[in-house]
């Protein structure tokens, strides 16, 4: 396919255009939606579209500069990107989702729309182009929407390996449903779908991503162990990783170095500052818990300008990293190790305590948790 219609990226973002296709695609994993809409029991309308808070509305304009094509509106607190061109959708949407193939289950979804959008353009009149569609093939079209999306039930056909996933599509799906985030004064990379394979493809992907150069007397961690857990009655997984010297070699520096499109980019940069701030050992001392409870406060659904409990202070987090860390991450110490080791000497019998989760939820501890063991 050739974008021929698809804009240069302004040089904030500085992608290319294979790199932004893979990066829609992911983003549509986690936000797209499939429409047919039927009128009259002749008429058959359809859409493409994405819906998110007013706040993310940005990356929807860009979204709609980059490819050229579709209508952003805003309406309350939701924002909405949508293609109902159906000109467009056959001849700009559709051959993005051919050469850029979708991962999660919402593949399936798209290869029954496809088939209708197809039904409905194969009924155009060579001479007039007008569309005249046979009560045969409004069934048809009927039949497909009544089992797309929500209704769902069938999964035959379903594709899915872990060289399907490029960085480029998991920074777009990370945008959708990742989180990057504080638990316990520990920070946590999740990502929460109901579709249990792509999580362990994703994991499996994030076993092979490179690590950050090792500076002499840094600790060598181990590869990025996701944990996979049931949440929510088991409707919805959640992958995490919470050890701290992975999140600092191998997740920090592979998001880094990618570029974000929508305000999860905020979540990232705060986080990271997060990050720092606790391989470190400063989430130790007042100051510094003080400063992860306000970074904690200004990330995801706080983010929102009618969320925000209290902004960050640059100048306060600076003067905080010119105290001595109380962690020296360059003894060859696991940050385990370090922490342990820290408590101990400020008097802690046993030198750290113990929090125990629900499957693998770490945002739900079991009773009495956490415990001094």
């Amino acid at each position: 396919m050739e974008n021929k219609n698809i804009k240069n990226p302004t040089k904030i973002w500085e992608l290319d255009n294979e790199a932004f296709l893979q990066w829609f695609v992911g983003f549509t994993d986690s936000e797209g939606t499939f429409i047919i809409q039927t009128k009259n029991n002749s008429e058959v309308n359809f859409c493409f579209k994405f819906t998110l808070h007013v706040d993310d509305s940005a990356v929807l304009f860009l979204i709609k500069d980059i490819l050229g094509i579709g209508v952003v509106s805003i309406k309350g607190n939701t924002c909405t990107f949508a293609v109902h061109s159906f000109q467009l959708i056959v001849e700009e949407l559709v051959p993005i989702f051919d050469k850029y193939p979708l991962i999660t289950h919402k593949q399936l979804d798209y290869r029954d729309w496809r088939i209708a959008v197809l039904l409905k353009n194969s009924a155009k009149n060579a001479s007039n182009k007008k569309i005249s569609i046979t009560a045969e093939t409004f069934r048809k079209i009927v039949k497909i929407k009544e089992s797309i999306n929500s209704n769902r039930t069938k999964f035959d056909g379903y594709k899915l390996s872990d060289s399907m996933i490029s960085k480029y599509w998991l920074l777009g799906f990370v945008e959708g449903d990742g989180s990057f985030h504080f638990t316990n004064n520990r920070a946590i990379f999740s990502i929460n779908l109901k579709d249990r394979q792509v999580l362990d493809a994703i994991s499996i992907y994030l076993k092979n991503i490179p690590r950050a150069p090792i500076i002499n007397g840094l600790y060598v961690s181990p590869l990025p162990n996701s944990i996979i857990g049931g949440k929510n009655n088991n409707t919805a997984y959640l992958l995490t990783i919470s050890d701290t010297d992975v999140l600092f070699q191998f997740i920090f520096p592979f998001f880094n170095n990618l570029t974000f499109l929508s305000r999860k980019g905020v979540d990232f940069k705060i986080w990271s500052v997060g990050l720092f701030l606790i391989i470190n050992g400063y989430s130790k001392i007042p100051k510094g818990k003080a400063i992860l409870l306000k970074l904690s406060n200004n990330m995801n659904s706080k983010r929102y300008f009618s969320n925000i409990i209290e902004f960050i202070d640059i100048e306060e987090i600076n003067a905080l990293f010119e105290i001595e860390p109380p962690f020296n991450i360059f003894s060859k110490k696991s940050h385990f190790t370090l922490a342990k080791e820290y408590a101990i000497k400020q008097g802690s019998r046993k030198g750290y305590t113990l929090h125990i989760y629900t499957d693998g939820d770490p945002c739900k501890e079991i009773a009495g948790s956490p415990f001094n063991s």
